[in-house]
């Protein structure tokens, strides 16, 4: 009712206050679910659906703040779309209210990122994401016409087949997987990330970047899918991911591809199944949502700039958002002692404890891997002057200010990547607290 009220309300009128408040009021009604668990066939609350959701709702009030409040209209409602599809996917539980959820912020985000006017790298994004995005859905749907045939009726393997948690399988299931994996952009089927976060507006990128992605990992989480497929996902990943961002020149590019590494650490979190390793999945999520906002945010603050070469001189200019900037590279990299290096210690320590040594050295390789481009990143940022023809573009753009959100938010972030992991005990706990509500 509040989204249709604001698209009303947004003919005359921007909507960025009111969306703000209405997440607010949808934060506020996330919370009043812990203490009141249901379940009515399609949806179910819990204490895992309830955590995600929170994540998900933090991640999408980085848009309403990077837009600033020029951009009114039709944007501030799509991505509360976005965000209502998210909360409604993590709750789905059958296939039905499944695909619904998952289809709701699919075609928001097909707008959104076409929506950079004038631009025809922002068209073609749009269009790749939309055939691409059509043809994973249409592999879901079969993949779901399967197992419902297979099981009678649409509700989950674990509702319906009486079966512990540990997978759908089969032809159904290894189309339901590829189709989630694609809606993760990991490996081997990323080929869309980084065209279409190129094309995309840079704040479009910062939801596109987090939110979908926490509600396709939460229900995962929930599926159990095909362990098999996943770790092949895994794998692919952090070797795809780590490989592909090496020759990149492009801002944006660099960072789909980094996505595409921190999937894999996600993933195979979810492939080993247990209660440890779904933990540490979920911890790196809340990360990776955290790292992705803040270095989303310094590129619109900067100008949105899209060549990593005119990173150079940022350190002269801004040096608060060139420490912050460089804080979130290192953390990305799992630099100790920020938190991006407690995420993978822990998923590292999940997949010692299983017996999974091969995948732990690939892992560990391709962190050094990507520790490369990092680094090269602090040194463009800390050590580089402007490229000749790039001074010419930035004087022409003229000084950048910084207004009072997006101040706070890269301030949030820079306190948490730098400080957090002084006092993680509340994050493991609510991490602990949320991963047993799927066991």
């Amino acid at each position: 009712m509040s989204i249709l009220f604001l698209l009303i309300y947004s003919v005359k009128n921007s909507t960025l206050k009111i969306s703000l408040l209405v997440l607010g009021c949808v934060t506020y009604w996330a919370w009043l679910d812990v203490l009141l668990p249901w379940q009515n066939g399609f949806l179910t609350i819990n204490s895992w659906a309830v955590s995600t959701k929170m994540v998900i709702l933090v991640g999408a009030l980085s848009p309403f703040i990077l837009i600033g409040p020029s951009r009114g209209g039709a944007t501030p409602v799509l991505v509360l779309l976005v965000a209502l599809g998210s909360t409604l996917l993590v709750s789905a539980s059958n296939y039905i209210s499944l695909y619904l959820a998952m289809e709701l912020p699919t075609l928001s985000l097909f707008i959104l990122v076409s929506q950079k006017g004038g631009s025809g790298l922002s068209a073609e994004a749009g269009l790749k994401y939309f055939v691409l995005g059509a043809l994973a859905s249409g592999l879901f749907l079969f993949g779901c016409g399967l197992l419902c045939g297979f099981s009678g009726g649409p509700g989950f393997p674990g509702e319906e087949l009486g079966v512990s948690r540990g997978g759908i399988s089969g032809g159904g299931g290894l189309l339901i997987t590829g189709a989630l994996l694609f809606k993760l952009s990991a490996a081997p089927f990323h080929m869309w990330a980084p065209d279409v976060y190129e094309g995309a507006p840079t704040a479009t990128n910062a939801l596109l970047a987090t939110v979908p992605k926490v509600g396709v990992f939460s229900i995962l989480v929930a599926l159990a899918p095909w362990l098999k497929a996943v770790l092949i996902a895994v794998l692919f990943s952090l070797v795809v991911g780590a490989g592909g961002a090496l020759n990149q020149i492009k801002i944006k590019r660099l960072l789909a591809y980094s996505g595409i590494v921190h999937m894999g650490f996600v993933l195979w979190g979810i492939e080993m199944g247990s209660l440890e390793s779904v933990q540490a999945s979920l911890i790196y999520m809340v990360l990776y949502v955290i790292m992705a906002i803040c270095a989303f945010a310094i590129v619109v603050v900067w100008g949105g700039q899209n060549l990593i070469v005119e990173l150079g001189g940022l350190s002269r200019k801004e040096p608060i958002l060139a420490i912050t900037l460089g804080l979130a590279f290192f953390s990305i990299a799992g630099v100790p002692p920020l938190l991006g290096f407690l995420g993978k210690w822990w998923i590292l320590l999940a997949g010692i404890n299983y017996g999974y040594y091969l995948v732990s050295i690939t892992a560990v390789v391709c962190s050094v891997v990507a520790g490369v481009y990092y680094v090269r990143l602090v040194k463009i940022i800390f050590f580089q002057t402007h490229a000749f023809w790039g001074v010419g573009l930035k004087a022409l753009r003229g000084p950048q200010r910084i207004n009072l959100g997006r101040a706070l938010l890269i301030g949030a972030c820079f306190y948490l990547l730098g400080l957090g992991i002084i006092c993680p005990n509340l994050l493991f706990q609510l991490a602990h607290g949320s991963a047993v509500g799927m066991f």
